[in-house]
């Protein structure tokens, strides 16, 4: 009979027969077996299912090297440093584009924008064919939210699906949300706690948005010093330190419902910013370099992952969703680009360094300059432009040391990889392809690669010369503010004749700025003209053309202008918004509220623009749609906070709905803001309603402690209610 042990090491099985076995194998067999264990606790986490909440912070325009845990001492940001010394602390992640609603849409489906198709701000939509992690939640049954805090992530822009509620609402004072429309991180704060307060006890997915370090930087006094108020960087920090209080509030909501510990909390930065690092300044959107892709990312969860670690790998944001997934025990999407970073978590190291495709299509979308496309390969960077730039990240971190002649052949092995990688993820299933077409290369150039080695760049404005002329506009755009129009226009000129191919939209409004500031309405519309000419498929000019045309009464014009606007972007909220001013101008009801449901359509969680669409209504004597129109609008928790609206909708349920909404409403308007004609009004309401003994208390207050808010007619009448009143009781 033979003797032996038999064993298992990683699954396979083997036998040692105890007749032959030395001393030195059973050692090594000991401290294999050991290892084994080791490696089991180790890993034991990251290959564990998570089944609680996922709660996703995106940061906004936060560069890695702003936050304390990544090495900053100049920025106060307690919270996010306990995240990332408690919690799992990427340190080379990079967002693959340095543009907000691209980076999101990328962290939120696992794809490339070449995969998920949306490549600039503003202009592009995800399609609702894109699976996104909302939407794998939702199935699983979670109540999924998000709250977002600027107008380039509102819902009409797709990454609305999935999600039960998705908060846009934004300026609630405006009727037309801009670029400039976004929320602070107070509010931000305020919309989730709302929503938090009655969802706690639910299984939730739940994203909230920061957007605070965008320009033009205004953080809280408190927040920076008051004396380098002119240094960008200084308030830039301010706000990352300003938007980490409110971290933390969010973080502190979780501990005090007590499920922190059930909770899988993913803090990520979209992109970065740049203060002059590579000759964009305060910005972020033209550029690839580390400045504008490095982010923070965090994952924390005290139980889950019981020790805390810094991850060196390189990972990317397309690699969110999948390591998401597999947390959960989902199965990772077909068409999925990004790899899932679990074994990461756990402890382990990808078996290569990861090769991340990066872009930029602001400059070629914007302003006509040449597409930007990249990868970071190895040690590697390769940026492909007229001017085509190559670094060693490993020895040139800051990217001060262009390659490209010094090693053209790294330069062309980088270009063919960058090639391949744009056609791989620009195909549906996201499958390599061995070998090019002619369909294959006119495809790349339809998605905006051009090799720089490839002789078709000639005659295309590299980036980093058209920014230089940007810097210029910028400076001469502050002449204008001042006054200086004369000046501004030669300067202006001069740059249209001495560099054609420099004529740009920024440059073609800044002409516009003039005329507009010398009131020559003619002229200016000439400057809208060449803009729309010359950038046909743009609509910025074609919708400032419109507003123009609709202030001189030009009706007929305005409608030709908003066709064409919507024939390039369907989902132009404003189009719909200029008709149906302009049909309303006209006297013709019907179509003017017809596209005001069009574009409440596009932006249903749009205050102002309810309001206006029930003025219409009121205007038309439609009474009953337009009370259930004003109702309407209290179904946004925001408005409960907005007393100028609310007291809008009291006076019209007064008139037309029921005093007792009108009651109710007047009675919260005081909660918030206790003002004269709020106490005067809700005094009338009670005394309606019949109940004297608080009308004439109400009334009291009125004339007594604000009667310098009301005007005469009512001092006049409060007195002689009182007196009345008093009277009767």
């Amino acid at each position: 009979m033979v003797r032996g042990v038999f064993f298992y090491i990683d699954g396979f099985p083997g036998f040692l027969y105890d007749t032959k076995m030395k001393k030195k194998i059973l050692i090594l067999i000991f401290c294999v077996l050991i290892a084994g264990v080791i490696i089991f606790l180790v890993m034991g986490n990251g290959h564990k299912t998570w089944e609680g909440n996922i709660l996703i912070i995106t940061l906004d325009t936060t560069r890695a090297d702003t936050i304390g845990c990544y090495g900053n001492r100049k920025v106060k940001t307690p919270n996010l440093d306990r995240l990332g010394k408690q919690g799992i602390r990427f340190v080379n992640c990079f967002s693959p584009v340095p543009l907000t609603l691209p980076s999101h849409c990328t962290v939120f489906t696992g794809k490339y924008p070449l995969g998920h198709g949306v490549r600039n701000n503003g202009t592009f939509y995800l399609k609702d064919d894109e699976k996104t992690l909302a939407e794998i939640f939702k199935a699983k049954k979670y109540n999924t939210y998000a709250v977002i805090a600027a107008f380039v992530l509102l819902a009409k822009f797709g990454l609305k699906q999935g999600f039960d509620l998705y908060d846009d609402s934004l300026d609630s004072h405006k009727l037309v949300n801009t670029f400039k429309s976004e929320i602070t991180a107070d509010e931000v704060y305020e919309k989730f706690e709302s929503w938090f307060r009655t969802n706690w006890e639910k299984n939730f997915f739940a994203w909230v948005h920061f957007y605070d370090p965008h320009t033009p930087y205004q953080p809280p006094k408190e927040f920076f010093d008051i004396k380098k108020i002119q240094n960008k960087l200084v308030r830039y920090r301010g706000e990352v330190a300003f938007m980490d209080v409110y971290v933390g509030k969010i973080i502190d909501s979780l501990e005090k419902r007590g499920i922190l510990d059930k909770t899988l909390v993913v803090v990520v930065g979209d992109h970065g910013e740049a203060f002059g690092e590579h000759v964009e300044f305060a910005g972020h959107s033209v550029f690839c370099y580390q400045e504008n892709l490095r982010v923070p990312f965090i994952i924390f969860n005290r139980r889950f992952f019981k020790n805390p670690m810094v991850v060196n790998d390189r990972v990317a944001t397309t690699d969110i969703m999948p390591t998401i997934l597999e947390l959960t025990g989902s199965n990772p999407e077909v068409g999925v680009q990004g790899r899932s970073m679990v074994s990461l978590l756990a402890g382990g190291h990808f078996e290569e360094q990861a090769t991340v495709y990066i872009e930029s299509m602001y400059g070629q979308e914007e302003m006509g300059w040449a597409p930007l496309t990249g990868v970071m390969a190895g040690e590697y960077k390769y940026i492909s432009l007229p001017e085509p730039e190559l670094y060693n990240l490993v020895e040139d971190p800051g990217e001060k040391k262009n390659l490209i002649r010094i090693k053209s052949n790294v330069s062309r092995k980088m270009d063919e990889k960058l090639r391949e990688l744009v056609i791989r993820y620009s195909s549906a299933s996201g499958e390599s392809k061995r070998v090019m077409s002619k369909k294959d290369i006119q495809h790349l150039k339809s998605l905006g690669y051009i090799s720089a080695f490839s002789g078709k760049t000639s005659g295309i404005v590299d980036p980093k010369k058209g920014i230089v002329f940007n810097n210029r506009i910028k400076k001469i755009a502050g002449k204008i503010k001042k006054g200086k129009l004369a000046e501004a226009e030669t300067e202006l000129n001069r740059i249209m004749r001495e560099n054609p191919e420099m004529i740009n939209y920024a440059l073609i409004s800044q002409l516009f700025a003039v005329h507009i500031a010398r009131n020559d309405v003619e002229a200016a519309l000439d400057s809208l003209r060449d803009g729309i000419k010359r950038f046909p498929d743009r609509v910025n000019f074609r919708t400032l053309m419109g507003q123009v045309l609709y202030d001189q009464k030009r009706y007929q014009e305005v409608f030709t202008q908003c066709r064409e606007i919507l024939e390039i972007d369907p989902y132009c909220t404003w189009a719909y918004i200029l008709k149906g001013d302009s049909f309303d101008q006209l006297n013709n009801p019907r179509e003017a509220l017809e596209n005001y449901c069009r574009a409440l359509e596009l932006e249903p969680e749009n205050i102002s623009m309810r309001i206006r669409y029930a003025e219409l209504l009121l205007k038309n004597t439609k009474l009953k749609e337009a009370l259930a129109a004003y109702n309407a609008v209290l179904d946004n928790r925001d408005v409960w906070n907005t007393p100028r609206i609310l007291y809008k909708i009291a006076l019209f349920n007064a008139s037309h709905g029921t005093l007792d909404k009108a009651e109710q409403l007047l009675k919260r308007i005081l909660e918030i803001k206790p003002e004269g004609k709020y106490y005067y009004m809700y005094a009338l309401i009670l005394f309606k309603n019949k109940k004297l003994a608080d009308a004439l208390h109400h009334m009291k207050i009125a004339i007594n402690q604000y009667r310098e808010q009301l005007d005469k007619p009512q001092r006049e009448k409060a007195l002689e209610a009182i007196n009345t009143w008093q009277q009767a009781l």
